[in-house]
């Protein structure tokens, strides 16, 4: 059996890797060089920390508390994935809605 880029790195590892990115002790080229994974791959494990860290991490009834600054890097990427979740739930949002029509109808007033 082929083992592929992913089964080759344990889940402590990647945790590794994506922490000393984001505290910036270590360039993403450089660890994926050495790593043997690619750059796209290790994208794919930085969103997936974010997505874990975002629905482990959810406010529970106090708003409006910020916490300590983060680095840039890791805020772009946290307000990356917060908008990418506020769409997908505008679009399932837009789907459920029913659709409206932009042609009057013959007995409106405006369609004379």
């Amino acid at each position: 059996m082929k083992t592929t880029e992913t089964d080759r790195v344990g889940a402590a590892e990647k945790c590794r890797a994506v922490l000393a990115v984001w505290m910036e002790r270590q360039k993403a080229s450089v660890l994926c060089r050495e790593m043997g994974v690619s750059a796209a791959l290790f994208s794919q494990w930085q969103d997936r920390a974010l997505s874990g860290m975002l629905e482990a991490l959810e406010p529970r009834g106090t708003e409006g508390s910020e916490g300590p600054a983060l680095p840039a890097q890791i805020k772009r990427l946290l307000d990356r994935k917060v908008r990418a979740q506020e769409l997908l739930r505008l679009g399932r949002t837009a789907l459920r809605r029913p659709m409206k029509s932009a042609i009057p109808s013959a007995s409106s007033p405006t369609a004379s």
